[in-house]
């Protein structure tokens, strides 16, 4: 059976060091992550509306050409 060792001070320790390493991070300005914000939701909205085209022009050709099925239902008759 081994017996494990563990270091002293392990949950403190383990704050200390990683307070230190984040002293170190070079922060981006607010001028950075305000401009990478708005990227980051343009590209998405770019690639929302890349795939909701593609989604539908597949939906159409599979609707048409696949599946026979017409444009329009006709109206049930009424009595």
């Amino acid at each position: 059976m081994a017996i494990e060792t563990r270091k002293q001070g392990g949950v403190v320790r383990f704050a200390q060091e990683s307070w230190a390493e984040l002293r170190k991070v070079t922060w981006p300005t607010r001028e950075q992550v305000i401009r990478l914000t708005l990227l980051v939701i343009l590209i998405s909205f770019l690639i929302a509306v890349y795939i909701f085209l593609f989604d539908n022009i597949f939906h159409q050709l599979v609707d048409k050409l696949i599946l026979g099925v017409p444009d329009v239902t006709p109206a049930p008759p009424t009595q």
